[in-house]
C-alpha cells in the first residue's frame, strides 16, 4: 500500500512538472548554450577520467540537450538519466539502473551531472532522487548541480549531500534557465556576495559555488568560488580545494565501550548514551594526535545496549555496530573485522590481532611416588615386560630341546623366567646355555638390556633433577579432555558471540555449550580454585591478571595457554558508511602504526594503568612481561 502510494505522488509530480514547463513558455537558445560551454568547461578541466552521469530533473528543456552535445562533442562517454523516469521502473530494473549509475571500477572517479530550474516540484524529485540513489554511501562523488540561484542553498546543504566531499552549483548572475526574469531577487548570505542586478547587453556572468563540509566552525557552508564573465571561462580556477586537511574545529562522535589497554574512560555511574571523559589509552592517545593534527574535537559516548554489535535481524545490528550504522555515531574506536559487520560498516587499517586464549592454574607437579616408572611410557614398559617373558619361554623351549636331543638334563620354566628377569635387572646368572644356539640369544639379549638400562637410568636422573608437571591446557580440544572440568567467559557480546555462534567447528560447539558466564574477576577467582578454565581476549585478560594475580617480581600463578585462536579479521576502528573523513583520519593512523608508535604507547599505557591500580590496592607494582 505504502508502495503504491508513493508510485502514485510520483505520478503526480511528474505530470504537474510537465504541466508547469508547458506553461512557462519556450527556451532561450543562446542561454542553452551559453550553460551547456560552462558545463563542458568543468567537465574538460576536471572532471574528464571520471565516469559522467548527467541527470535531467526536468521535462521538454533544451538546455538539458545543450549539455549533452557539449559533452559529446567534446568526445566524452556519458550517461544520460532521466530522474522522474527511474521511480516507475521495476525493483530488478531499478537495481540494474543503480549498478550502472556508479560506472566503471576502472574509472578514478565518478560525477554527477544534474539539470535544475529551482522549482518546488523539481527540487522534490531531485532530493527523491539523491535518496534512491543513495549518494551518502559515496563520498567522493562528485556533484556538479546546474541551475538559477534561488535554489542554490537549498541544493548544496541538502542532507543527502552531508558526506558528500565536493559539490558545485553553476548558476548565470541574474538569469533563470527559463525566462530570464528578475523573479529570484538579490542573495541575502553576505558569505555568497551581495545579489545585484545585470543591465541589458551586459551579457551573463558564471557564478561557482561550492559546499565546504566543515568550514563554517565545523559545519557545512556554501562559498562562492568564482565569478566570472562566460568569455573569461573557467581556466585557472580551483574549483575543489582541498578541505580535508582541516575540520575546523568539527565535534565528531565516538562510540565505544571500555577494553583496557585500548579504551579506558571514567565510569561515573552515568546512562549510556552520555558523553564520557576519556582516560589514558592506546586509542586515546592515536586519537588525541589524530584529532590535534585535523584540528577536530570529539565526544565519547557508550551505545545504549552496551553492546559492541551482533545482528538483530531484519538488517540490522545492535550495539556499537548498530549506532554506526544508523549514523548515530562517526566512527568508534575499536571493533573487531568481521565480514557481515563490514556490509553495514566501514573499517580503517587493522592496528591489533587480539587473540583468544584459555586460562587456567599452571600445571601442578606430578607425585613424586611415581618418578620410578616415569622415565619410560606405558607403552614402552609393556614392551619391555612381554620381551622378557617371550625370552624366557623361548630360552625354556630352546634348551628343552636340546637337552632332549642331547640326553642332558632338562631346564625348568620357572629357572628360565627368572634368568631373563635377572639379565634385565643386572643381576648375574647362574646357568648359561652350553649350546651356541642359546648362548647367541642370551648375548643379544644382554646387549638390548644394556641398551634399555642406560636409558632408563639417565631418563630417572632428569626426571629426578627436574620435578614434571601435568600437561597443560592449551587447545579446545585439550579442555574437552579433561575429567570433571568447567569453562567460563564474560557475557557472550560482539566477537565472542560471532566467534562461537557462527562456527560450525564441534569443539567449538562443545566449549558453547558448556560456558558458564562470569564477571572478569570473579572468572579469575573461580580459575584459581581449581578445575576451571577462564576464555578471553589476550589483551583484555593479561592486564587483570597482572593486577591482581601477579607479584612484583612477576610471578603468578595462572598461565596462558600457546594456542592462540585469531577471531576474524582483527581490530580496527569503525567508521559509518559513507563517512568523509574515513580516508584521511585511516592514513594518519596508519602512519602512526608504520612509526612504531603503537607498541610503545601499548606498554606504557599498560605500566601506568598496573602502577596506579597497585598503588590504590596498596600493592607494589609487578615486574610487567608484554612480549
Amino acid at each position: 500500500m505504502t508502495e503504491n502510494m508513493e508510485t502514485l505522488s510520483l505520478l503526480l509530480l511528474t505530470m504537474l512538472l510537465m504541466v508547469r514547463n508547458c506553461a512557462d513558455g519556450t527556451y532561450r537558445g543562446a542561454l542553452a548554450e551559453q550553460v551547456g560551454e560552462v558545463v563542458g568547461q568543468v567537465v574538460e578541466q576536471h572532471l574528464s577520467e571520471c565516469h559522467l552521469v548527467l541527470v535531467d530533473t526536468t521535462t521538454q528543456s533544451p538546455v538539458f540537450s545543450t549539455m549533452i552535445r557539449q559533452l559529446m562533442r567534446s568526445g566524452l562517454g556519458v550517461t544520460v538519466l532521466e530522474a522522474w523516469w527511474v521511480f516507475f521502473q521495476s525493483q530488478p530494473a531499478r537495481d540494474l539502473l543503480l549498478e550502472r549509475l556508479w560506472g566503471d571500477a576502472t574509472l578514478t572517479c565518478c560525477a554527477l551531472l544534474i539539470h535544475l530550474d529551482n522549482k518546488i516540484i523539481t527540487n522534490i524529485l531531485t532530493f527523491k532522487f539523491l535518496e534512491w540513489c543513495e549518494l551518502w554511501r559515496h563520498p567522493q562523488t562528485v556533484v556538479v548541480a546546474v541551475g538559477g540561484t534561488a535554489g542554490m542553498e537549498a541544493v548544496l546543504l541538502d542532507h543527502n549531500l552531508r558526506n558528500t566531499v565536493y559539490a558545485l552549483y553553476l548558476t548565470l548572475q541574474n538569469l533563470t534557465l527559463h525566462s530570464l526574469d528578475s523573479r529570484q531577487g538579490p542573495l541575502h548570505n553576505t558569505r555568497l556576495g551581495r545579489g545585484g542586478t545585470t543591465k541589458e547587453g551586459e551579457g551573463a556572468h558564471v557564478r561557482v559555488y561550492g559546499r565546504c563540509l566543515y568550514c563554517n566552525k565545523g559545519e557545512a557552508q556554501v562559498q562562492l568560488l568564482h565569478r566570472g564573465n562566460l568569455t573569461s571561462g573557467l581556466h585557472g580556477v580551483n574549483l575543489f580545494p582541498d578541505q580535508m586537511e582541516n575540520f575546523w574545529g568539527h565535534t565528531f562522535r565516538a562510540v565505544t565501550l571500555r577494553y583496557m589497554p585500548f579504551i579506558n574512560y571514567e565510569q561515573d555511574g552515568a546512562e549510556p548514551g552520555t558523553p564520557r571523559t576519556p582516560l589514558d589509552s592506546l586509542n586515546i592517545r592515536m586519537l588525541d594526535i589524530i584529532a590535534s593534527h585535523f584540528n577536530f574535537t570529539y565526544e565519547i559516548r557508550e551505545p545504549w545496549d552496551m553492546n559492541w554489535g551482533t545482528p538483530a535481524g531484519g538488517g540490522n545490528w545492535t550495539g556499537i555496530v548498530g549506532t554506526l550504522q544508523h549514523e548515530q555515531a562517526d566512527f568508534s574506536l575499536d571493533l573487531t573485522v568481521t565480514a557481515s559487520r563490514s556490509l553495514v560498516v566501514d573499517y580503517s587499517r587493522v592496528y591489533s590481532n587480539d587473540p583468544i586464549v584459555i586460562i587456567t592454574l599452571k600445571p601442578a607437579p606430578l607425585p613424586r611416588n611415581l618418578a620410578l616408572t616415569r622415565p619410560f611410557e606405558g607403552e614402552v614398559w609393556m614392551s619391555v615386560i612381554v620381551c622378557t617373558l617371550a625370552l624366557g619361554i623361548i630360552l625354556w623351549l630352546q634348551q628343552k630341546v636340546w637337552s632332549w636331543a642331547a640326553s642332558e638334563s632338562r631346564v625348568r620354566l620357572i629357572p628360565a623366567f627368572l634368568n631373563s628377569w635377572a639379565m634385565l635387572l643386572m643381576e648375574p646368572v647362574e646357568t648359561i646355555p652350553t649350546n651356541t644356539t642359546g648362548q647367541v640369544l642370551v648375548g643379544w639379549w644382554l646387549l638390548s638390556c644394556v641398551i634399555i638400562t642406560t636409558a632408563y637410568r639417565s631418563s630417572l636422573i632428569a626426571h629426578l633433577s627436574v620435578q614434571s608437571k601435568y600437561p597443560p591446557i592449551n587447545t579446545f580440544q585439550d579442555l574437552l579432555n579433561q575429567d570433571g572440568w568447567s569453562w567460563g567467559s564474560t557475557d557472550l557480546q560482539g566477537t565472542f558471540y560471532l566467534y562461537f555462534n557462527e562456527s560450525s567447528d564441534p569443539d567449538l560447539q562443545a566449549i558453547l555449550r558448556g560456558i558458564e558466564i562470569y564477571e572478569m574477576d570473579k572468572g579469575l577467582e573461580r580459575v584459581m580454585q581449581g578445575g576451571f578454565s577462564f576464555i578471553h581476549t589476550q589483551s583484555y585478560v593479561t592486564p587483570e591478571m597482572a593486577r591482581l594475580y601477579t607479584d612484583k617480581f612477576g610471578n603468578t600463578p595462572l598461565y596462558i595457554g600457546i594456542m592462540k585462536y585469531l577471531a576474524f579479521g582483527g581490530n580496527a576502528w569503525g567508521f559509518r558508511k559513507g563517512a568523509p573523513f574515513t580516508r584521511q583520519i585511516s592514513m594518519m593512523k596508519e602512519r602512526l602504526i608504520e612509526a612504531g608508535l603503537l607498541n610503545l604507547w601499548q606498554d606504557d599505557v599498560l605500566k601506568t594503568y598496573l602502577k596506579h591500580s597497585r598503588e590504590e590496592r596498596g600493592r607494589e607494582d609487578p615486574l610487567l612481561f608484554t612480549g
